[in-house]
């Protein structure tokens, strides 16, 4: 004899309401509801995304504002190598997103400097070259490894002579160590 207080087996084609499942009336009217407030809050994040994306020409005139240095290309490894510090410090002071720090140093680079960049960019496009991998090929060409390894060792050498003050030794024992891994 089977147990008559037993559930029946579930039958797929039985569909059975439930207290959660909304009705026709009150329940839908809070379906609509909650239809509106995705709707809203989905329209209020398109909106902050719209405002927190700048076009480029944007993050170009506030760098212009900034009268950024130019690098001409010339033989000296420190210019160089000020360069590229001189334009993360801007880059980082303005908060600029990693995309757009290519695009906004190369009009900087004027002369040899820029006639080396056309040379690259067929193999490295401004649009998809990352700011380091830029500052790799920009030190390869204009700081080279003999400078690094000749700054390093003037660095390990550096002495205080009787003709400089402690503010100079520190002074240099500051700009060479910039050089120290």
């Amino acid at each position: 004899m089977e147990d008559d207080r037993r559930p029946p087996s579930p039958d797929p084609s039985y569909r059975s309401e439930s207290p959660d499942t909304p009705r026709s009336g009150a329940g839908s009217a809070d379906l609509a509801g909650v239809y509106q407030l995705m709707a809203q809050l989905l329209q209020q994040q398109q909106q902050i995304q719209l405002a927190t994306m700048q076009p480029t020409s944007s993050y170009y005139e506030r760098f212009r504002r900034l009268n950024p240095p130019v690098f001409d290309g010339g033989p000296d490894p420190i210019a160089a190598e000020t360069w590229i510090r001189d334009m993360e410090k801007m880059f980082q002071a303005l908060q600029f997103p990693e995309e757009t720090k290519v695009r906004l140093a190369i009009p900087q680079l004027k002369g040899s400097a820029e006639f080396w960049w056309t040379t690259m960019e067929p193999a490295y496009p401004a649009s998809r070259i990352t700011w380091r991998d830029f500052t790799r090929l920009f030190y390869a060409e204009y700081f080279p490894d003999s400078v690094s390894q000749m700054k390093q060792d003037e660095f390990l050498t550096l002495t205080q002579s009787e003709h400089m003050s402690v503010l100079q030794y520190a002074s240099k024992f500051n700009e060479l160590g910039r050089f120290c891994p």
